[in-house]
């Protein structure tokens, strides 16, 4: 389980670097661990160099190669048998499914809508091995419609059965433009997450004050502030403080990346970014980086709402054939050797508030050392970096990066 971990945090990065690379002064959120899983949908099904490439972008390679020694309770009789490329994805949805599973028995104490589906045009048969497969690993389907004969009908269900997984909060996943009678398999991911806050931020503190943008821009924005024990470290080498927010119960946290004010805080924040890798996010929360202290929390207010048609961005990283009519190979989903992936969206929605939710008062007042007359301030006035951490797996479940709240 460690190395998926991994895995999806290697991803993860090589993600954003290729979304930040299109735009660099907006806002960025995405979770890849649900676009590990959406893929892991399509390597299911992948053969030849369509799954070789998937492997290789979402570093699934890797976790074979570094979990081979482990007792593995995902291969079958063998270690042979996960070597083709039909079982190398069984092994690999297995992994992606029980990880799936362990987060998804913490809901209790926040919101995580996942909507997660392929939709095939209905020409094309499915392979009932398959179907199974998704079932089994995935506890999701793949619906089959009819793009050739009404493929606006086809888009309006997707988008209201998006809406109503996500709770009303994520609409119209597929605009007019992406969907025509020439689609044939587009993979659904849309993702909302709400939790509350384990020291929420009092509504009463809450003021209006400056974020700056860059050296030129600054807006007025919603900062809430709080006083309390929080864990926080420093980045020596990139000049940057890291704090832990931890959500109810401790089971996941949002960490912060703030670089250190100056008067371009945008350079700061691009140093960041090119020297985020797994084996640093995993030094800079430990406990010899982090440690807790009674902190001054200045955080603004913010929803980010972000989608992306990733299909360039995929091919950019490496995963290249599946978009392909004639170098797809497809056929562990459909025998039909014609069948290749139109389009991958992605959409997510997050709010950050004083609370979280309605219910913040749960988990009880937290107590302030109030007789420590020493502080250590965090003010996050300027673009920082955060992502959202499962704690017991270290499992990231979403990355972004907040340019403009």
């Amino acid at each position: 389980m460690d190395s998926l971990v991994a895995a999806n945090t290697k991803f993860c990065f090589d993600l954003f670097q290729e979304i930040s690379k299109r735009d660099g002064h907006r806002n960025i959120f995405f979770c890849p661990l649900n676009l590990s899983a959406a893929l892991g949908m399509v390597r299911l099904g992948a053969r030849s160099d369509s799954a070789h490439q998937i492997d290789k972008v979402l570093h699934f390679d890797e976790l074979s190669q570094n979990e081979s020694n482990e007792p593995n309770p995902c291969l079958k009789s063998s270690k042979q048998e996960a070597e083709s490329s039909n079982d190398k994805g069984e092994v690999l949805s297995c992994y992606l499914g029980k990880l799936l599973h362990k987060l998804d028995r913490i809901r209790t104490d926040y919101t995580l809508s996942i909507a997660n589906r392929l939709y095939g045009e209905q020409s094309f048969p499915i392979s009932p091995e398959y179907l199974d497969g998704v079932i089994q690993f995935y506890h999701t389907t793949i619906e089959s419609v009819d793009f050739r004969k009404d493929a606006e009908k086809t888009r309006q269900e997707i988008n209201f059965w998006v809406e109503s997984q996500s709770r009303g909060k994520i609409k119209e996943l597929f605009s007019k433009d992406d969907i025509s009678d020439a689609t044939v398999l587009v993979l659904v991911n849309a993702v909302y997450f709400k939790a509350k806050w384990e020291n929420y931020f009092d509504f009463k503190k809450t003021v209006d004050e400056p974020f700056f943008l860059n050296e030129n821009e600054k807006k007025t924005v919603k900062m809430m502030k709080q006083e309390g024990l929080f864990r926080i470290g420093f980045i020596e080498e990139l000049q940057a403080q890291i704090l832990e927010m931890r959500y109810t119960k401790g089971k996941l946290s949002m960490f912060v990346l703030l670089p250190s004010s100056s008067s371009d805080n945008l350079r700061g924040l691009e140093e960041l970014e090119k020297k985020m890798t797994y084996e640093k996010i995993v030094a800079w929360t430990s406990s010899k980086n982090m440690s807790e202290q009674t902190v001054a929390v200045s955080f603004p207010q913010f929803t980010l709402e972000d989608s992306y048609v990733l299909n360039s961005i995929l091919q950019d990283m490496g995963i290249v054939d599946i978009f392909d009519e004639k170098k797809a190979d497809l056929t562990g989903i459909s025998p039909s050797p014609d069948l290749y992936l139109s389009k991958v969206v992605h959409k997510t929605f997050l709010e950050v508030d004083e609370d979280g939710t309605q219910a913040a008062a749960a988990t009880g007042a937290v107590a302030k050392t109030l007789s420590r007359p020493s502080y250590v301030p965090f003010n996050a006035n300027r673009p920082f970096l955060f992502f959202i951490r499962h704690n017991k797996t270290q499992t990231l479940l979403f990355y972004g990066r907040v340019y403009s709240p």
